[in-house]
């Protein structure tokens, strides 16, 4: 088993501890947590957010969902930390990162270090309320935060310190996009500049996984160049609007993400057309339906 090892003994004492005390409805509530706060689940509803609530909050949420993701994800593959109960005899390993799979193959459960699910929590609970500077809503988010990383220790699957700078790096980036994102006079450069980064980060970490977020970054920021230049859609501007897209986008997400990747075969090529090609067709293609689709339009 290759892969990095360090930790301070409180990450240890705090993961036994949480094991050995907290009853099983609460850990059987973690497992819970895993499977809602994943990409998918996090990709569908910052989709819907942006066809059919408010389309700046859904392309803010995406954007920093897909940028953080590549930072996370360079770390995670660059320091390869092998995670707490593969490396510490006492953890118990309750509800390993992909569940259905040896919790030893780290080619398939990724490693440790930062934490993927406190960078996905730290975007859904605090991505819009920073973005739209509502404090109440902040302090509630990080609320929610440290609920997802308490989960994700008391699993077994991460270490305190992963949780931290998974925190930090979705944070970081929320607010430097934050301060810029409504700034920036033309916006593809943004768009561009993510996709150039990530590009030269395969350089130095030449990985599938790695690869993986890079082509979900590019289908975000690709889907919305094309799109502001050539679709500019507007917010729904009725319920029943805002309902069909909804029903449209799920529909399209169902056969996008889940059916055509399940009759091509799971494998890495067809996991990269779908975070790329898919995103940028739910993105930036299926909004061209919205002249049809819409009453008023």
């Amino acid at each position: 088993m290759i892969g990095t090892v360090f930790y301070f003994p409180w990450e240890v004492q705090l993961i036994l501890f949480l094991q050995s005390s907290l009853p099983s409805f609460v850990l059987g509530f973690f497992e819970i947590i895993a499977n809602v706060v994943s990409k998918n689940v996090l990709a569908l509803l910052f989709i819907l957010i942006y066809l059919a609530y408010n389309k700046d909050w859904g392309k803010f949420t995406l954007l920093s969902l897909g940028a953080a993701g590549v930072c996370c994800e360079f770390v995670k593959m660059t320091v390869a930390r092998l995670r707490p109960y593969a490396v510490v005899d006492k953890v118990k390993c309750i509800y390993a990162n992909v569940p259905d799979q040896n919790p030893l193959d780290f080619k398939i459960q990724g490693y440790s270090f930062p934490s993927g699910h406190s960078m996905m929590a730290t975007n859904l609970f605090l991505a819009i309320p920073i973005y739209i500077r509502n404090n109440p809503y902040i302090a509630l988010g990080l609320i929610g935060v440290l609920i997802v990383a308490i989960s994700r220790v008391g699993l077994g699957v991460h270490f305190p310190t992963d949780t931290i700078a998974g925190f930090i790096i979705a944070l970081v980036i929320i607010l430097a996009l934050s301060r810029i994102y409504d700034k920036v006079e033309y916006r593809k450069y943004l768009y561009l500049g993510i996709i150039a980064l990530s590009l030269v980060g395969i350089v130095f970490c030449p990985t599938i996984s790695y690869i993986k977020y890079v082509a979900l970054a590019a289908g975000i920021s690709s889907g919305f160049l094309i799109e502001e230049k050539y679709v500019n859609f507007e917010n729904p501007k009725s319920r029943r609007d805002a309902i069909v897209r909804v029903l449209g986008a799920i529909v399209l997400f169902i056969l996008l993400f889940v059916m055509i990747p399940k009759l091509a075969g799971k494998t890495e090529l067809v996991d990269c057309i779908k975070y790329s090609l898919f995103t940028f067709i739910i993105l930036a293609v299926y909004p061209l339906a919205f002249k049809k689709i819409d009453r008023d339009g």
